[in-house]
This record gives structure tokens, sequence and C-alpha cells, in this order.
């Protein structure tokens, strides 16, 4: 498992000019408790992201699954934990992706 968080900002209203370069902005994401949710990243890329509600914010497992020129899909995965509303980018493996996740109860 290769992670880097970089950073959250308290202003989630701000463009995403302040994330790093080559990252793959998901925007605003509302996650259901528990429950996968996939989005493509393009370039053989996707990420599954899993949300849980924690007494003091929101746990995000981010998976990316890359599938290489012979086809062969390789898995990596990170975690992050934030404030709902937070623009908040983690590195996977070559993969940096940004989100602002919401949470609601299923």
């Amino acid at each position: 498992m290769a992670a880097l968080v970089i950073g959250c900002s308290k202003h989630p209203s701000q463009p995403s000019s302040h994330l790093p370069p080559n990252t793959k902005d998901l925007g605003a994401v509302e996650l259901v408790e528990g429950t996968p949710q996939n989005f493509s990243l393009g370039d053989g890329k996707s990420c599954t992201l899993t949300g849980k509600q924690l007494s003091d914010g929101i746990d995000v497992k981010v998976v990316v699954l890359t599938t290489n020129a012979d086809g062969v899909v390789m898995s990596s995965q990170g975690e992050i934990t934030t404030s709902p509303g937070r623009q908040c980018a983690i590195g996977i493996g070559d993969t940096m992706v940004g989100l602002t996740p919401t949470l609601k109860k299923p």
C-alpha cells in the first residue's frame, strides 16, 4: 500500500488550482456510508471510494485500479480522514486523486 496525503483545504469553494499538478480532481463527491463508488480516472485507471462516518469527520478508503499494456490489473490503496466539504488530495502509487467528500447515511 502506497499513499501520500497532500492536504485538505478549509475553503472548498476555492478553485482546484491549489491541488498538485497532474491531480485527477473528482470534485464534490457524495458518498453513501459503506457503499463503494467507482470513478474513471482515464488512461486505463479507475478508483473506488468508500466512506465511513467518524466522530470527528469522514474516513475515505481509496482503491486505484490500473490496467497495464498486457491487460493486467494492478491495485493500490490508501486512506484519508477529513472533514465533510474539505477538498483533499491523496497520492496512491503514481496517481494523485483530489476530492471534496460528503457523506450520507444509507
